[in-house]
């Protein structure tokens, strides 16, 4: 019977989803200023059922997911996945 040492298991899969093109925008990681211009922001928050930004930050879409970015530094404060929280 031998005795050896047993393999490390695989390293565990995450399967989590941030957005962007990449899928790597997550909460706390910052846009790129091209995504923070007019052709993303989402002014009509209301008619995407989201909540009302709080001063300082505004929706930001790319594709079907919201990010709440800080104006000023372009960071994720909330993301929203496919619209879901």
């Amino acid at each position: 019977m031998h005795h050896g040492h047993r393999p490390p298991p695989p390293p565990v899969a995450h399967y989590y989803r941030g957005a962007g093109p990449q899928y790597n925008w997550v909460q706390g990681s910052r846009i790129p200023p091209h995504y923070r211009g007019s052709r993303y922001v989402v002014n009509d928050w209301r008619r995407h059922r989201l909540h009302q930004p709080p001063r300082g930050y505004h929706w930001v879409r790319y594709g079907g997911d919201y990010m709440l970015v800080a104006i000023a530094s372009g960071v994720i404060a909330q993301l929203l996945i496919n619209g879901v929280r």
